[in-house]
């Protein structure tokens, strides 16, 4: 079973991007946080910028990795086009967002589908804009998929020809700077004529929310979020590949034009009420002008083994050259925190120097902090432990053969287990079952689920099934997962989603066309003929008009 919450450095590390530069490290008992921050260390932050490396490792050596920057972002953005009737005027914040993979999965599952559901008590606003049955975020991630880019941008209180204007200025400035090309997604207004008029809503301010769908590869969009962030630190010794390699990844950057409208767009909005968060936002200082976080993550493969005693950060998780050295920003302030399972006996770590609070270690949460602003010129950031700590390298293999196919054709799955560790793993389970679940009414025959006693170092496991598909589309194989015992410890791992494109069988489509137009004239059989490949490039396209020929 999926540990639902073993993702959360996702959240956490965006926490800590804010919070890091505020935590010390006390002597011996734990960490604390500095109240007595003033205006001038907040803005020196903002002003030169943070950085921070977040990595955890599960108990099956498996790694999460986030890197990201708190800063000012560099002018090819265009922020600073944000006075009086320029494209950023009234943009409250916008976003580029990419991601691959299961990241997106993981992330749903960590929120949990009834955070986003939209599921009032009254019901009466689900039941007006979106129908009886509420927002379903599936829909959504159905018509976008789990594999996408992002633009989004939020307008307030300018009127809807403004933002139209505004946003397709942005939309032009991001295309000749970076290449990007559009897809619409969404294009909403929200105002009290957004509302059922009896339910009689007053709104403070109007609302114009813009999503696009960036076309460009998944690659583009994330070199394009890493390109914004400061150059002068740790993305000197990160190999970014890492991040559009990864099984599933992902890249943000969240920036706010004009911090001063959005404080007091939300000091407006809480009026005289005094709440947690405008108590909070009332400590800070008097912020204006652009700010912006930036970041990109992944979830690897496993990369620590009974073999393994030593974890180098940079060099392991991030691409580094094992001959070049790690460096913080120039001028801002850099951290790196690594966290193992909590059972995992840690021996040393380097560099360590916990007299001058520049590091930190928790042996009951097994979180190593290091200040990274302090240390200089570094080969690495290490981590030693006791060998034998983590179970054998096991690997979950998924093909499909052929890649892809025509409606009415068939696929051969094969999804194989292999060992590749110097000990046995026992008990092994290995199913993916949840294709034929998921479809119940398409075709499957196969083995699509077996166990063994045992499987030695080096060995296989494998099942295969074949899919028939009928009708043309894309499809979702979710994860294949294995479970199997290893020194009294039941372990789970699955493979990752794969999407698989049916294309639609032209001769087939034409010759059932004409099929269904006898026994007409042969004047009609040309016009039913015709119709069909009209439908036939409709299809292609992405535009078919239905019926019987439409799936």
């Amino acid at each position: 079973m999926k540990n639902k919450y073993k993702h959360a450095f996702v959240i956490l590390a965006m926490a800590f991007l804010f919070a890091a530069p505020a935590v010390v490290a006390a002597n011996a008992g734990g960490a604390v946080v500095a109240l007595d921050m003033g205006e001038e260390f907040i803005f020196d932050l903002i002003e030169n910028g943070a950085e921070v490396v977040f990595a955890s490792i599960d108990p099956q050596g498996v790694p999460a990795v986030v890197y990201g920057q708190l800063g000012i972002p560099s002018a090819a953005l265009g922020l600073d086009q944000s006075g009086p009737g320029e494209m950023y005027d009234g943009c409250m914040v916008t976003a580029i967002l990419a991601t691959k993979g299961e990241l997106l999965d993981y992330i749903m599952d960590l929120i949990g589908g009834d955070f986003l559901g939209m599921e009032g008590a009254s019901g009466e606003f689900v039941a007006a804009q979106f129908d009886e049955g509420g927002l379903n975020i599936d829909s959504i991630l159905d018509m976008i998929g789990s594999d996408f880019s992002l633009l989004i941008n939020v307008y307030v209180d300018v009127t809807d020809a403004e933002a139209h204007a505004r946003m397709g200025a942005i939309r032009s400035h991001l295309n000749l700077q970076f290449g990007f090309a559009f897809a619409d997604l969404l294009d909403l207004r929200i105002d009290e004529d957004f509302f059922p008029p009896e339910m009689e809503v007053t709104l403070p301010f109007d609302i114009n929310l813009f999503i696009y769908q960036i076309t460009n590869p998944f690659d583009e969009a994330v070199e394009s979020v890493l390109g914004l962030m400061d150059q002068s630190g740790f993305l000197n010794s990160i190999d970014t590949s890492v991040f559009t390699d990864a099984r599933a990844s992902g890249a943000g950057l969240l920036a706010v034009p004009d911090m001063g409208d959005l404080m007091d767009l939300i000091g407006g909005f809480m009026g005289d009420n005094t709440t947690a968060t405008s108590f909070l936002t009332a400590q800070l200082p008097a912020l204006d002008g652009p700010l912006a976080i930036a970041a990109a993550g992944y979830i690897g493969d496993q990369v620590l083994s009974t073999i393994s005693e030593e974890i180098k950060i940079f060099e392991k998780l991030l691409g580094k050259d094992p001959l070049d050295n790690v460096n913080g920003l120039t001028n801002g302030q850099s951290l790196v925190a690594l966290q193992l399972p909590q059972d995992v006996n840690i021996t040393s770590y380097s560099p360590a120097d916990e007299a001058l609070n520049r590091t930190f270690y928790d042996s009951e949460s097994g979180l190593i902090f290091w200040n990274a602003t302090a240390f200089s010129n570094q080969p690495d950031y290490t981590v030693n432990f006791e060998q034998g700590t983590f179970p054998p390298k096991i690997e979950i293999i998924r093909t499909f053969n052929p890649a892809t196919i025509a409606a009415g054709g068939q696929v051969t799955v094969n999804v194989g287990v292999h060992n590749e560790g110097v000990e046995p793993i026992y008990n092994i389970t290995l199913d993916d079952t949840l294709f034929a679940a998921t479809y119940p009414n398409i075709t499957v025959t196969g083995v699509q689920s077996t166990t063994s006693s045992v499987l030695d170092a080096g060995e296989w496991l494998n099942i295969s099934y074949t899919v028939t598909f009928v009708n043309e589309g894309g499809y979702i194989f979710y994860p294949a997962t294995v479970t199997y015992n290893f020194d009294n410890t039941t372990y789970s791992k699955s493979c990752h989603i794969d999407g698989y494109s049916v294309s639609p069988d032209m001769v087939g489509l034409l010759s059932q066309m004409i099929a269904d137009g006898m026994p007409y004239t042969a004047i009609a059989i040309g016009l039913v003929g015709l119709g069909g490949i009209i439908n036939i490039g409709l299809l292609a396209r992405g535009r078919g008009s239905g019926g019987s020929y439409q799936v």
